[in-house]
């Protein structure tokens, strides 16, 4: 049972996104963001820096520790670092203690496969020679950033580079084939991207597993473009989050799947009657409240002790 204010916001979503579902328009293509110039809060240092060539942009809180927190934000390759996640850099870095570090990738929608992931892998990388030199790090993806994080880790492995010492894998989108079962049961759930009552699956059903043009001719189980086929071995502790009404559901449960197989210590969390990315989107509602905590206790738990703030999802 979910809180009432959920119920309320979900009920809000779902009349929003109506007329994009029922021509089942992508919302991030079709949504326009309000991106306004960006004041840290009061006390936090915002810079914005190169790494491998990619802009990064840093917040370090006004008692900072030695851990760092790496950002991969969401948005596919279409919506560019913004209020939203800068919110959310906002709330890591005021209660783990962590500088954040989120890197701001190019975004265009005719970009194809591997432009995003190479950008961020060579910030990644450069990371790795730098601030995360010390080892001391949690990443953390949301949506496409997940798949992003699992991918530049895959590729981090391979090349001998540090990994982070925990991953949180928020709402991840890393089955670029769209191949699970979640996407026929929630079809008619998932208030953003479901479609409407009425609608025949089976005549709809390409619609429901989009598959998205950044692909290209990249085979879609591909382990760096789609990280829910990839071998996990070696990997750290992983958090993973996301909404029971998510079309992607399947994709968590995969990742989920992929780290018990080899072994690695895994969580994993499903919020009934949630959607994709709720927690980043209304993070003030009860169930994004304890999806913030727990993400925090998470991060506290698997990074050297730091300061600590008050501040509140």
């Amino acid at each position: 049972m979910i809180s009432l204010g959920a119920a309320i916001v979900r009920a809000a979503i779902r009349a929003y996104t109506y007329p994009y579902r029922k021509r089942f328009a992508s919302l991030s293509r079709s949504v326009p963001l309000k991106n306004r110039p960006y004041r840290p809060p009061q006390g936090f240092m915002f810079t914005r820096e190169t790494h491998g060539g990619v802009p990064v942009e840093k917040l370090v809180p006004p008692a900072a520790g030695k851990g760092v927190v790496l950002q991969f934000h969401g948005g596919g390759h279409t919506a560019s670092m913004n209020d939203m996640y800068r919110k959310a850099a906002e709330r890591l870095a005021a209660n783990c203690g962590c500088i954040v570090y989120s890197i701001d990738y190019n975004v265009c929608f005719d970009l194809t496969y591997p432009a995003v992931h190479d950008e961020c892998y060579l910030a990644y990388a450069a990371l790795c020679q730098s601030a995360l030199s010390g080892g001391n790090f949690v990443a953390i993806g949301d949506s496409f950033g997940a798949n992003l994080l699992l991918s530049a880790c895959l590729r981090a492995r391979e090349a001998g580079l540090l990994l982070p010492s925990a991953i949180v894998c928020v709402c991840p989108f890393i089955d670029m084939a769209a191949s699970g079962a979640s996407y026929r049961e929630n079809c008619y759930k998932d208030p953003l991207y479901a479609m409407p009552k009425g609608y025949d699956f089976e005549t709809h059903e390409k619609d429901i597993r989009r598959i998205s043009p950044y692909c290209g001719n990249t085979p879609l189980s591909d382990p760096y473009l789609s990280p829910a086929y990839a071998d996990f071995h070696g990997f750290p502790k992983t958090l993973i989050q996301c909404g029971g009404l998510e079309t992607s559901l399947s994709d968590s449960q995969m990742l989920y799947e992929g780290l018990l197989q080899q072994e690695c210590p895994v969580e994993f969390h499903i919020f009934q009657g949630m959607w994709h990315d709720f927690m980043y989107m209304f993070p003030r509602l009860k169930e994004s409240k304890l999806a913030w905590r727990e993400i925090f206790g998470f991060i506290a738990a698997n990074i050297a002790p730091s300061g600590r703030s008050d501040m509140s999802p």
